[in-house]
């Protein structure tokens, strides 16, 4: 598919498309790949400084409330405060250093809105608060709560219906009620209850610096998953008691007034309260998608810048290159006189120089060439002047011949004629192929003058297929192989001999032979005539003849091929085959 989109197209294109694809792939690893991995990071990090705060937000109040509970026992054990613990009546000389002790507390925790001491005969001392009704204190819930589990510190949020009043006036919902029961530690005893308001603001103060975002908030629950301290916040009260499934660690993701939030919460053993945290995923992950949109906008101006250098330096090569093919097409249509110029020295530039070479020598060809044409025009011309000369020739032969009929000498007169048919067939109007009919004429005229100079020193039989008489072949092929026969064989020979010549269609090849009866040639000799026959360029040579065996195979081979030629086969003392293949040609 790739292919056959590409296959068409320009080298620029191609050349952009395999930069761009780079490019894109480099940008791609290089920066989204990396942006991609430390986005992740950058989450994971900011989920584990999460869990860090709300783990840092769990120690911090428990440190409060432990600090809370050292300082009932710090009241506890004061000399003031253990015997006010013990007396049944008012003391106002004790409970006003009790309070002065209580005030000291108070000025250097600024956290702690009151402190209350209760003794077991319902006696009280506070500097912050008093009571409501007359009812007894030791009979509230709170003072119940302490004296049934003495040995553990108590928090109550919300604290409401204490029977108590506050002078700096405070509501239920800013404070945390911690108390815890003062015991004779001989007896075991309950003495009192401490009780200490503790101000809600100190969660918000640790808080406040923590990493929760604009959207995001920590919040106190109890065993009870009632509320102890939340900042102000419609979505806390949107979150379901099922969500944590009784698990005192862990976090979750919910969808709240179509917005994604993530819930981390950790359990205190101490408080026995869950810090839950709540923050916005999407505003946890701004940063994250500001870098992301940062990696992008920085991996498209990389790309632009990218894809002007592409195309920059693509047009740099195609361009000479598309010179180059231009000036190819002008040369294509004849137009040889412009020449490829380039500053660079690269391999372009040396393309060019080939080009130009190539140019000058087509123009160098060309002007042989021409030179060529009219030299042959030239020779043609003198062909026909000398035309002149065989016609005066052939009239000459026709004289010669009306005057030996005259005299009655048949035997010149056959002469005369075999000789003409020789001359005439042999010119043949300057053609190079002639029909095979044509040749046999030719040979038969040769033997004429031949038999007429040795008399009876040989015969000889012609044997043509019919099929192959009308079947073109260059011309005078037999003469020179007929020559070699009777000058080489049969005019050393003793006696008689005999020449056959045969012509006929072999394995769609013409096969042209000519058998004679000498005394042949020896095995070396053979093998040296054929290996010279197998190659060209082999002509001369004392025994050729000028139209000897070896020109009349130069002939076909250059004609043909070097399927086709001659062979020769001959046995020593019983004579020489010479064998012409020669393809089969239907038109001159």
């Amino acid at each position: 598919m790739i292919y056959w989109f590409f296959r068409n197209k320009s080298l620029y294109f191609k050349l952009i498309c395999i930069f761009i694809t780079i490019i894109l792939l480099s940008i791609t690893i290089s920066t989204a790949l990396p942006a991609h991995q430390y986005s992740k990071q950058i989450e994971q990090q900011a989920n584990v400084h999460t869990r860090k705060d709300i783990e840092q937000v769990k120690k911090n109040i428990e440190s409060h409330i432990k600090e809370l509970e050292n300082i009932t026992e710090y009241l506890s054990r004061t000399e003031n405060v253990s015997d006010f613990l013990l007396v049944q009546k008012s003391a106002a000389g004790l409970q006003s250093k009790i309070k002065t002790q209580m005030k000291m507390y108070t000025d250097t925790h600024p956290e702690i809105a009151g402190v209350l001491i209760v003794n077991k005969s319902d006696l009280l001392i506070s500097n912050e608060m008093s009571r409501t009704t007359r009812d007894p204190l030791t009979n509230a819930s709170w003072y119940k709560q302490a004296a049934n589990a003495p040995s553990v510190i108590h928090l109550e949020s919300r604290p409401i219906g204490r029977n108590l009043t506050t002078s700096p006036k405070y509501s239920a919902d800013e404070v945390l009620s911690v108390t815890k029961a003062v015991i004779n530690e001989k007896t075991g005893e309950v003495l009192g209850v401490i009780l200490i308001d503790w101000k809600l603001d100190t969660i918000n103060n640790e808080i406040r610096n923590m990493g929760f975002g604009a959207h995001g908030f920590v919040y106190v629950i109890d065993e009870q998953s009632r509320i102890v301290y939340t900042p102000v916040n419609k979505i806390v009260y949107r979150i379901k008691d099922s969500w944590f499934n009784n698990r005192k660690s862990g976090s979750f993701i919910k969808n709240i007034q179509d917005t994604d939030f993530q819930v981390m919460y950790d359990y205190s053993e101490y408080t026995r309260w869950k810090i839950v945290g709540v923050f916005s995923i999407n505003e946890t992950l701004a940063f994250i998608k500001d870098m992301r949109w940062t990696a992008g906008i920085i991996a498209m101006v990389v790309l632009i810048l990218a894809i002007f250098a592409a195309a920059f330096f693509t047009s740099s090569i195609t361009r000479p290159l598309s010179q180059l093919s231009s000036l190819m097409k002008k040369a294509a249509q004849g137009d040889l006189d412009n020449k490829f110029e380039s500053k660079n020295e690269d391999e372009i530039k040396q393309l060019g120089d080939s080009f130009n070479s190539m140019i000058e020598s087509i123009k160098n060809l060309l002007n042989l060439i021409n030179l060529i044409e009219k030299r042959k025009r030239e020779a043609e011309l003198k062909v026909l002047q000398e035309q002149i000369k065989p016609h005066f020739l052939y009239n000459t032969f026709d004289t010669i011949k009306w005057m030996a009929m005259e005299y009655q000498a048949k035997d010149i007169m056959d002469v005369i004629d075999a000789l003409t048919k020789l001359f005439r067939i042999g010119l043949s109007k300057g053609k190079e192929s002639i029909k095979v009919s044509e040749e046999i004429e030719h040979i038969k005229s040769y033997l004429i003058i031949q038999m007429t100079r040795y008399e009876d020193k040989f015969d000889y039989v012609i044997d043509v297929q019919e099929e192959a008489k009308e079947l073109f072949v260059l011309k005078l092929i037999l003469q020179p192989l007929v020559e070699n026969s009777i000058y080489h064989a049969i005019k050393t020979k003793r006696g008689r001999g005999k020449i056959l010549i045969q012509v006929k269609i072999i394995d769609n090849k013409l096969f042209l032979s000519v058998t004679d009866d000498g005394n042949g040639m020896n095995p070396e000799m053979i093998t040296k005539l054929n290996q010279r026959l197998q190659k060209t360029g082999m002509i001369g040579g004392a025994d050729s003849g000028g139209y000897g065996m070896l020109n009349v195979n130069e002939r076909i081979k250059l004609s043909f091929g070097n399927d086709y030629g001659l062979i020769v086969h001959s046995i020593e003392n019983n004579g020489t085959t010479v064998e012409i293949w020669h393809p089969i040609v239907r038109e001159g």
